[in-house]
């Protein structure tokens, strides 16, 4: 079943090349999708396929009955249990499994402690039952040891954390992180016709980050009047930049340094009435009833709320879908549109890389290098509270 997805952002620049794309990428696009019926034929999970926590986890698991066998690395098997964000990500793909799989794919689970030996281990068994795809759901396991143990078969592997440069080749980032968001955020801005960008950083920002950050910016076409980090952010009169010269303000963070510097440019008239404020997902939703951030824009990403995922997640699982459950919703829908569209020979490196792009619950989404790219949707702050004034595109 597919979900009926439009969860959204991007930029101006990006919407008005929608149309002409979607007619050139609609092969991929839709092969994530299935072909639609009404959420509540959505049957509850088999009891072989519950995880219900009282009943911990199997060291192996094995989903579906399909010829084409995709694998997962869990590290449910952990001292402390499962993560929320981990199962979530578990619980989407399981729900993908049933919608999107068409009796074609076995999700085989690999739960282990996180330790290297065990995921190497796990990698091994995985390439010996001669897996297309493997994802890999928690933060902290070694991906070096994952690529040691399946490199008998050297499938790609998803990995379900944000982009960092010692990526191992092959390996694709499969979150969206508030580097991202601020990139998108700020297209989104220029795209509007404002181009004159201030930019706050925060002070926990590192150097990783710091680099994929000017980047995306430079990748955009978006270079900023001034960079300064939010803690020190002093700007006298004899300072280079006037107020006359700023239509928009990167805000990365909201912590209590990052609202007080926003504050003082206000106070100190450096700032114009009609500056846009630009947040990230690194906002927490306490900063969205701040006076000082009304009105603000953020580039977040997620599933619609009212979809077709969100509605059958909650039927399924009786919680809200959040952002993990659509990445691991779209990865199984990754993988299912490959198949779709080109058969399981269709399943590589080249492939994933696309420039089409897929589109999954988590709107549209495509790989530059091992990075992940997703359009967001553009949400503003009022009255406390998020409403979505630009929602994402469908296509790249």
């Amino acid at each position: 079943m597919s979900t009926d997805i439009s969860f959204a952002a991007g930029h101006a620049v990006v919407r008005s090349l929608s149309l002409l794309l979607a007619s050139i990428a609609v092969g991929i696009l839709a092969g994530c999708q299935a072909a639609t019926h009404d959420v509540a034929d959505i049957k509850p999970p088999h009891a072989s396929q519950a995880r219900a926590a009282q009943h911990g986890q199997k060291p192996q698991e094995t989903i579906g009955t399909g010829p084409i066998r995709i694998g997962f690395i869990t590290a449910m098997m952990a001292n402390a249990g499962e993560t929320e964000q981990e199962r979530d990500i578990v619980d989407g793909a399981l729900l993908a499994l049933d919608e999107l799989g068409g009796g074609q794919l076995t999700l085989a689970m690999e739960n282990t402690d996180g330790s290297p030996e065990q995921v190497r281990d796990a990698a091994q068994r995985l390439a010996g039952q001669d897996v297309k795809l493997i994802g890999v759901s928690a933060a902290n396991i070694p991906l070096a040891a994952v690529r040691q143990g399946a490199a008998s078969r050297n499938p790609p592997v998803v990995a379900f954390r944000n982009s960092a440069p010692d990526l191992p080749a092959g390996t694709f980032s499969f979150v969206s992180d508030r580097v991202d968001s601020a990139v998108e955020g700020a297209a989104y801005a220029a795209a509007s016709g404002r181009s004159r960008l201030l930019v706050l950083l925060p002070a926990d920002l590192t150097a990783s980050e710091r680099q994929r950050l000017d980047a995306g910016l430079a990748r955009n076409n978006v270079k900023p009047l001034l960079v300064s980090t939010s803690g020190s952010a002093s700007f006298a009169a004899g300072s280079p930049v006037k107020a006359k010269d700023v239509d928009s303000v990167l805000l990365m963070s909201a912590g209590e340094s990052d609202v007080g510097a926003l504050a003082q440019l206000r106070a100190n008239g450096f700032l114009k009435q009609n500056t846009m404020v630009l947040g990230s997902s690194d906002w927490p939703s306490v900063a969205h009833r701040r006076p000082e951030l009304t009105g603000a824009h953020l580039c977040l990403y997620g599933p619609e709320s009212g979809s077709r995922m969100t509605s059958s997640f909650r039927q399924r699982y009786e919680r809200t879908a959040s952002v993990y459950a659509a990445y691991g919703f779209d990865f199984v829908a990754l993988v299912a549109g490959l198949v779709r569209t080109g058969g399981q020979d269709a399943i590589s490196e080249q492939s994933i890389k696309s420039p089409s792009g897929f589109l999954g619950a988590a709107a549209a989404f495509r790989f530059e290098g091992g990075s992940v790219e997703r359009t967001c949707a553009i949400h503003q702050i009022a009255q406390g509270n998020l409403r979505v004034i630009d929602p994402a595109p469908r296509s790249f």
